[in-house]
């Protein structure tokens, strides 16, 4: 065979070459891939490396013996990309095989043939049923037998790390002297220690001839697949087994792109000043590579998958989004990735911000304040950290259009957090009234919602000033409904509306994300948001449903729960703190009885004085 070996070429150079495993031993990983992808990869991993993509990539493009499907599929990445990568197929340590797995790759560039052949005593019984020593001995003829074919042929020490070192030393060489490109050692049990690993191929380099390339096939059983490979690169390997997103049997196998990455980004570290390329490889690619392996494999990229995970360039807390590189290892630029602001609970004031000047949005500081509040809510509703941009936008325009028709004078169904259902609110009883269907006249609960209007509310109260300021907390904290007496000819004209027997009614709770809405309107009133003789809507979907188009539904908390939503507990408060149950609601509902949640509500807040 006259053409050069451009894999052991630019490994005995120094070079590096990657061998992709995840078409091949992603399979036992329970993935596949097409043939069509298959050949599309070959080709994106090769133009990392430009016009060099045959000397730093061997593609594994299948087991032949599998099925027809596979070496047809094994065939078309060697027949249609073998100018981007130098393919290879994988086959067994026997004849027909060997015969097979050359058929499916002969004729194209650079091709060649993966003989897998036990290295211990104990996978080879398992294997082949005779002592490894035989094994590999009989391996010396099957190089022969590929190289004839006029293909290169490389074998694979499965199990090398329970062999004997001074056995696989001397097989290597005779297996290099017989033709054999590449000697690759495999850890298949995935059992070995970063330190044993890098003993393994010093050991190896020290008892074989310069003329023997050595590469690494190391799984992730323990988590340390990157750790030995590098380990074993540290020790002199330029060749190097790995997969994308690490897919291969068991736990998988040390990740291309992890590998890849490390080696281009930090290669002084990782090997001196060692020139590891012929071409250096165009990292930015790999992101775009990762998602298509993901796609086709289904095997999903979550957040924190090292390198092409999608958190890589995102920021969503405050000292990171101000000092973005004081907390990262590398900038996500060099993998093409432009940082972005994403929303979740965590979210500060300037993320906010940021979000929002992305999305086109301005907002004033009432509106900061509250969409960071739903934000929050939010994402704990759903029990998904990170709200959309889409979802953001809905509702800050949802916000404004609810605080627009308030302020009009129109019946607004507003969303309270959970237990509570959603209420109903305008600027007067009657418009309550009528999007409720019932009586115009009907008293309707006064909402007092901002601390100066409690204020000017509060002296026309018939109650001393620590059960006002009791009131006050239970409004604020418990979100209640109270009956609250009034002082004999003092009743406000604005809470004439809300008043019967002597008692205004009176909701007092601002869930933060209303604030917009409700800040500067007064009078407001408020009621559950349900049509007479019905149950009061628990989602938005439901208030849709129920009321007249006119009526306009703040859409937030989508991933709230509906099952379990009640109106409020409406409690009578007199002198003294003394509490008297009125109706039976959220709040009470947990407890043995209307008097124990009245106990428990003494307790709770008996310090305020």
């Amino acid at each position: 065979m006259d053409k050069p070996d451009l894999v052991r070429e630019s490994a005995l150079g120094g070079r590096l070459v990657l061998w992709e495993e995840s078409a091949r031993d992603g399979a036992q990983g329970k993935t596949l891939m097409s043939a069509d992808f298959r050949v599309r990869l070959a080709r994106e991993q090769g133009r990392m490396f430009g016009g060099d993509g045959p000397r730093h990539v061997v593609f594994a493009a299948g087991f032949p013996a599998v099925c027809q499907e596979e070496f047809d599929a094994t065939r078309r990445v060697a027949l249609e990309a073998a100018g981007s990568v130098s393919p290879a197929a994988v086959c067994r340590a026997t004849t027909a095989d060997v015969q097979q797995a050359c058929e499916a790759v002969r004729g194209a560039s650079n091709a060649r043939v993966m003989i897998v052949v036990p290295a211990s005593d104990e996978m080879a019984d398992a294997m082949v049923h005779q002592p490894a020593q035989v094994a590999l001995a009989d391996a010396v003829s099957l190089v022969r037998q590929a190289r004839a074919l006029g293909v290169f042929a490389d074998v694979c020490f499965a199990d090398a790390p329970r062999a004997d070192v001074d056995v696989l030393a001397a097989a290597a060489t005779a297996l290099t002297a017989a033709g054999a490109g590449v000697i690759v050692v495999a850890d298949t049990t995935g059992d070995l220690l970063v330190q044993r690993c890098g003993e393994l191929f010093r050991q190896l380099t020290e008892r074989v001839g310069a003329d023997v390339v050595l590469a690494s096939h190391l799984h992730n059983d323990l988590g340390l697949g990157l750790a030995n490979t590098l380990a074993a690169v540290g020790a002199g390997v330029r060749v190097v087994s790995s997969s994308w997103l690490g897919v291969a049997e068991r736990s998988g196998m040390v990740a291309t792109e992890q590998l890849l990455f490390l080696l281009a980004h930090r290669t002084a570290e990782l090997v001196g000043e060692t020139d590891l390329w012929h071409t250096a490889p165009d990292l930015a690619l790999i992101p775009a590579i990762a998602r298509q392996v993901s796609a086709e494999i289904g095997l999903p990229l979550t957040v924190t998958t090292p390198i092409v995970g999608t958190g890589v360039g995102t920021i969503s807390t405050g000292t990171p989004f101000v000092r973005p590189k004081a907390f990262q290892p590398y900038d996500p630029a060099v993998l093409g990735i432009e940082p972005t602001v994403v929303l979740t609970h965590l979210a500060s004031a300037r993320v906010l911000r940021a979000v929002a000047e992305r999305v086109g949005v301005t907002l004033d500081r009432a509106e900061t304040t509250a969409a960071l509040a739903w934000v929050k809510a939010e994402a704990f509703s759903r029990n998904e950290a990170v709200i959309p941009d889409e979802d953001f936008v809905r509702f800050v325009s949802g916000l404004r259009t609810a605080a627009g028709a308030v302020r009009a004078g129109d019946p607004v169904v507003l969303p309270n957090p959970f237990p509570l259902t959603s209420v109903i609110a305008a600027t007067t009883a009657e418009v309550v009234n009528k999007a409720k269907g019932r009586p115009a006249d009907q008293p309707v609960a006064l909402w007092v919602a901002e601390d100066e209007r409690w204020a000017e509310f509060a002296e026309a109260v018939d109650l001393d000033e620590t059960t006002r300021r009791f009131a006050r907390e239970l409004l604020v904290r418990e979100r209640l409904t109270l009956l609250l007496p009034l002082l004999p000819g003092r009743v406000p004209d604005w809470a004439r509306q809300s008043t019967r027997d002597g008692h205004v009614l009176v909701f007092g709770a601002c869930w933060a994300p209303l604030r917009p809405v409700l800040d500067g309107v007064w009078p407001l009133h408020v009621s559950s948001a349900n049509l007479t003789g019905s149950r009061p809507a628990a989602s938005p979907a439901e208030a849709r449903a129920m009321f007249a188009p006119e009526v306009h539904v703040l859409d937030a908390l989508a991933g709230a729960p509906v099952m379990g939503r009640a109106a409020t507990t409406t409690l009578r408060v007199g002198r003294d703190r003394a509490l008297a149950h009125a109706r039976d609601g959220a709040q009470d509902r947990g407890h043995e009885s209307p008097d124990a949640y009245i106990t428990y509500l003494r307790a709770t807040y008996s310090d305020v004085r």
